[in-house]
């Protein structure tokens, strides 16, 4: 093969990579995105919670919920700088 064509097939070869990469970047911005709305509503509903048992399970699921998103967040960044 020329060396031409041997070029263009790597470049195919690194932009599939790149195009993955771009995948998984807007899957992941995708479920961040959900993620805070979920976080948003469980943040109105702790304001207007009155019983302890449930205010202390809403505070649990909005802990989780923060931490998933810290770590896409930083997973995103990571993707990104790539």
């Amino acid at each position: 093969m020329k060396t031409r064509k041997l070029l263009n097939i790597l470049t195919q070869f690194i932009s599939a990579d790149r195009r993955a990469q771009m995948k998984n970047i807007k899957s992941i911005q995708r479920v961040l995105k959900e993620l805070k709305k979920k976080e948003n509503h469980y943040k109105d509903k702790l304001v207007k919670e009155k019983n302890q048992k449930e205010y202390e399970e809403i505070e649990k699921k909005l802990r989780v919920i923060y931490a998933q998103r810290k770590k896409g967040v930083t997973l995103l960044k990571e993707l990104q700088d790539k």
